[in-house]
């Protein structure tokens, strides 16, 4: 009988390898939202201070728009000019506008396939933010830990707008300004609430729940000192890939390159050549910090991304726990 049972010590070293993955150490540097209905109460950092990792100015917060293609996330190199993403040149933003003029000529069902490709590699935008996570249950010891962090918060343009509104306030909507809901003795934490909607076969998150909840210090002073001292450079995050690489990856996508993370060659399995056009290589800028009014009027006013007319809950699929699961992995490789 006594070569019957389970092996107890194998089973744990197993969950531990799960559990801990390769990048797991990066990964903790995120906040981590709900993985389907649930809350998370966070505490927005203010910028780190004049000089820090040696910059005069450091952001509130860092936007970047991410493509997804060939099972990976890609940072776009295009740029915000105060009202929409038009400086620079990606060759992702290129067959992605090309695949939605193309289907505009299209029959319907040609048209509604090229515009479904379209949608999944459409640049989807980001906010990164430093954050104090007021509570989290520790997957590990299974122990409720409290103000942890600083921990950066990765959030989708909804949300995004939403904080911009609340501290600046909206005459339209009569909403009152909340103001620097930062600071140390009169700020204000956020709770954030997602909540799991369906649409047809497809479901997405939604933050409608979401608010600031009433004014509370930040904590002790020692304690602020710590976290202030710990925020993280939300500007390094966004790391542009050369553009070789990503018309490499539209290359990858359409068959007619071998992937080399991967190894599968599709060539291996045709008779045609493909000819390869010449890509001249312009220079990619580097990231620009955007202050808080200009972003707050772009996110209010309706705008072209690029040509497609955006449906509400869908822009956000990218977001959170897949698009986390997925930095390492990408141009934000760490």
């Amino acid at each position: 009988m006594s070569d019957f049972g389970l092996n107890l010590a194998e089973l744990a070293s197993e969950k531990d390898r799960l559990s801990v993955g390769e990048n797991n150490g990066y990964m903790d540097n995120f906040a981590k939202l709900p993985d389907g209905n649930g809350i998370i109460i966070v505490r927005f950092l203010p910028p780190a201070r004049k000089g820090t990792f040696g910059r005069e100015k450091n952001p509130f917060y860092l936007t970047t728009r991410v493509h997804r293609i060939n099972g990976r996330s890609y940072h776009c190199p295009k740029e915000f000019d105060g009202k929409w993403w038009k400086l620079g040149k990606c060759p992702i933003c290129d067959y992605y506008n090309d695949l939605w003029t193309k289907s505009k000529r299209a029959s319907a069902d040609e048209a509604a396939a090229m515009q479904q490709e379209a949608r999944q590699i459409k640049p989807v935008e980001r906010y990164y933010y430093n954050v104090l996570v007021r509570q989290q249950l520790n997957s590990k010891t299974s122990e409720v830990e409290k103000n942890v962090g600083p921990k950066i918060l990765s959030l989708g343009k909804t949300l995004h707008a939403y904080i911009l509104r609340a501290i600046l306030g909206d005459e339209a909507l009569q909403e009152k300004a909340l103001g620097d809901v930062t600071h140390f003795q009169t700020g204000r934490d956020f709770k954030l609430v997602k909540v799991m909607r369906q649409s047809g076969k497809d479901s997405f998150p939604n933050y409608s729940d979401s608010k600031f909840l009433d004014p509370s210090p930040l904590g002790e002073p020692q304690q602020i000192e710590k976290w202030c001292a710990g925020l993280h450079d939300l500007v390094v995050l966004r790391k542009l890939l050369p553009y070789e690489e990503l018309h490499r990856q539209v290359r990858i996508h359409l068959g007619h390159e071998k992937d080399e993370d991967t190894g599968f060659d599709p060539n291996e399995f045709t008779d045609e050549d493909t000819p390869v056009a010449v890509v001249t290589t312009p220079t990619v800028t580097t990231p620009t910090i955007v202050s808080i009014p200009a972003i707050a009027k772009a996110v209010s006013t309706p705008g072209q991304v690029e040509q497609e007319e955006i449906v509400v809950g869908k822009s956000e699929s990218l977001a959170d726990d897949d698009f986390l699961s997925e930095l390492n992995k990408i141009g934000i490789q760490s």
